[in-house]
């Protein structure tokens, strides 16, 4: 019994699957003691500094990477090495490109006072560092690389944080801003040279003299567009509470909800990580027949209600006493936010079963729909209801948001799921579900 134990584990497959997985981990981890690290060695103020910056990075991001990736990695799968290099190069292009854009815009922002000079060198490095990483990420994951992709991105993510962690405690001068943002870009450019290690054996010295396919870089623009704004409204559902606080109810308010919101998207990136694990399962129950698709569906939803039953249940309980633990007394006095916001992201890890459902199914149309409907509403209740209750009016305009995702989401899915199989399946263009690591504390 033990030789076929040990036979399992050493088998590459399933060893490479726990390393992810251990990895995935470690880098989950790592946003949670980071959220608490900043809570104990900044500011309120500070805290809320933070939480505007994250927020900007999101969407700075994704005004960077185009959700460009949607179509390259389509196309990377069939290629040859050759071409390969030549649509990363052509990514690379239109990435650069895209940089010098925000660049642009965040001088602007710098000299109309919006945004604060000392930290903008840091802003740009880490959204260099983080764009290029994330994409490598993707690319080592659809050339069945997992193990190489979670290595890099526990470089990213995840072993900065611990180093940090170490730093503050034995240093009391470190415990500033600057200094995460430091360490946050140097775990970039160790992701980033990870993984042009792990992608040196393309043959990079055939690309002398190669020159951007034009055509290529605009179709693939057009395909991402629903893509993108795809992106953008989960974006805007899980961010735009952040500069309406700022706006209405001030700094040290938008710390402490920056805190636990921090602790709650962590949660959501858990509960993304576990679903993506079941999505080539729904997709090939789509292809299969009705049955292997409620099949799959099913198991699908049954984890899911599982794990977030256990993430809401737990960090319920555990989270009076662990700010009793660290004395973080302010925090504390405003606990009633974090229970306010818990039922918000209860939805959003659900709704992962039927935007997984509309995905396999190709309705990327009902995809748009539900996360624009879904930002405006957010929008629209944040800009109200914020000004009236402060942070509170957020978590409850987070919770409706939430709740009209899921509601609309899973509406779509069952009028798809009766529809799917009466007639041949629709030939609409399938991105990508919106990616974890796209959100940030």
């Amino acid at each position: 019994m033990r030789l076929r134990l040990l036979d399992l584990v050493t088998r590459p497959a399933v060893a490479g699957t726990v390393a992810a997985l251990v990895l995935r981990a470690l880098t989950l981890a790592s946003r949670f003691l980071l959220s608490l690290l900043l809570a104990r060695m900044l500011s309120p103020a500070e805290m809320g500094q933070y939480g505007l910056l994250t927020a900007t990075l999101a969407f700075a991001l994704l005004a960077v990477g185009l959700e460009f990736y949607s179509y390259t990695l389509r196309e990377l799968v069939p290629a040859t090495p050759e071409r390969r290099a030549r649509i990363i190069a052509d990514q690379m292009v239109l990435g650069t490109a895209a940089l010098v854009a925000v660049g642009i815009v965040v001088a602007v922002a710098i000299a109309a006072g919006s945004f604060p000079a000392r930290l903008a060198p840091w802003f740009i490095l880490i959204l260099v560092t983080e764009h290029v990483s994330l994409e490598a990420t993707r690319i080592l994951i659809i050339t069945w690389r997992p193990v190489r992709a979670y290595i890099g991105v526990f470089l990213r993510g995840g072993i900065w944080v611990y180093a940090i962690a170490v730093l503050m405690f034995a240093a009391p001068s470190t415990r500033t801003l600057e200094t995460v943002m430091v360490w946050w870009a140097l775990g970039g450019m160790a992701a980033i040279a990870f993984s042009a290690f792990s992608l040196s054996e393309l043959p990079w010295r055939e690309l002398g003299g190669y020159r951007p396919d034009l055509k290529n870089i605009r179709q693939g623009l057009w395909i991402a567009r629903p893509f993108m704004l795809t992106a953008g409204g989960a974006l805007v559902i899980s961010y735009v509470d952040r500069f309406v606080i700022d706006a209405f109810v001030g700094r040290d308010a938008l710390g402490i909800y920056t805190f636990y919101s921090t602790i709650l998207i962590g949660l959501l990136s858990l509960g993304a990580s576990v679903s993506h694990q079941f999505l080539p399962k729904v997709i090939a129950g789509y292809t299969a027949g009705r049955d292997a698709y409620r099949t799959a569906l099913r198991s699908l939803f049954w984890s899911m209600l599982a794990l977030v039953c256990a993430t809401m249940i737990l960090s319920a309980f555990a989270m009076r006493p662990m700010l009793a633990l660290l004395g973080l007394s302010t925090y504390a006095a405003s606990i009633g936010v974090f229970y306010a916001m818990l039922p918000g992201i209860f939805l959003r890890m659900l709704a992962d079963v039927p935007s997984y459902a509309l995905y396999s199914a190709r309705s990327d149309k009902y995809l748009l729909i539900c996360n624009l409907g879904s930002a405006a509403v957010s929008t629209v209740l944040n800009v109200t209801m914020i000004p009236v209750l402060g942070i509170y009016g957020a978590a409850l305009a987070g919770g409706i948001a939430s709740a009209a995702l899921f509601v609309s989401l899973t509406g779509f899915a069952v009028h798809r799921m009766r529809e799917s199989f009466r007639e041949p399946a629709a030939t609409e263009t399938v991105g990508l579900p919106t990616d974890p690591d796209m959100l940030y504390p």
